[in-house]
């Protein structure tokens, strides 16, 4: 069925994209399916729109999925003043030294490390990093 962009409620949109999925869960043997609809300001290829959904979930795979995996950002609660943002922000600078040093670790043993060796861990993290 065609569509017009000011239909959609979006008055720049140019193509609009479905992209269907299925995923089985290890442990239990459990097919899913699931579709997600995307809305593109121009036009691309069905290539490039499968390139485009998969760089969309690399972002969670490599930023919110570790922050709330390893910290439970997602179940935080603090909102007075600037809290939030300032503890995003020193999320962000572990995530980044977790990666440049730690990488062999996973997020728990990294965070068990750090938390057994408080010292050592505040003193290697204002170390400059080596890029």
């Amino acid at each position: 069925m065609r569509v017009t962009p000011e239909q959609l409620g979006f008055p720049h949109a140019a193509q609009v994209v479905e992209i269907a999925r299925e995923s089985t869960r290890k442990k239990t043997g459990e097919t899913r399916t699931g579709r997600r609809l995307f809305v593109l300001s121009e036009p691309l290829s069905p290539h490039d729109c499968r390139l485009a959904g998969r760089a969309r979930w690399g972002v969670e795979n490599k930023n919110h999925h570790p922050r709330d995996a390893t910290w439970l950002e997602d179940k935080t609660r603090t909102s007075a003043g600037h809290t939030a943002a300032n503890l995003t922000l020193l999320r962000g600078l572990v995530l980044i030294w977790w990666r440049k040093g730690y990488s062999h670790l996973s997020g728990p043993q990294f965070k068990e490390r750090c938390q057994a060796r408080r010292t050592a861990a505040l003193r290697d993290l204002f170390q400059p990093l080596k890029c």
